[in-house]
């Protein structure tokens, strides 16, 4: 999930302008990921298997849409 966040950031980042500065991205990825459900991995046989769930669930999710509401929270209060 957090790979997932983090391109989710870099994606927004090219058509919404926010600070990216490392607290901020911090932030924004902590924000995201306490609204996601974790998926743990152990094993490579298991990272296939956890990547090919998290592909589906990006739908499900709208992971984009999670992240957007998290830079839209720190905008509001950034700390740094």
């Amino acid at each position: 999930m957090e790979v997932l966040v983090s391109q989710a950031i870099d994606d927004i980042k090219k058509y919404y302008e926010f600070c990216a500065c490392p607290q901020c991205r911090l932030d924004i990825s902590a924000i995201s990921l306490n609204q996601m459900p974790p998926r743990y991995v152990v094993s490579n046989k298991g990272d296939s298997y956890g990547r090919a769930e998290l592909l589906a669930m990006q739908k499900d999710l709208d992971v984009l849409s999670i992240v957007l509401d998290s830079v839209k929270a720190v905008q509001k209060q950034p700390r740094h």
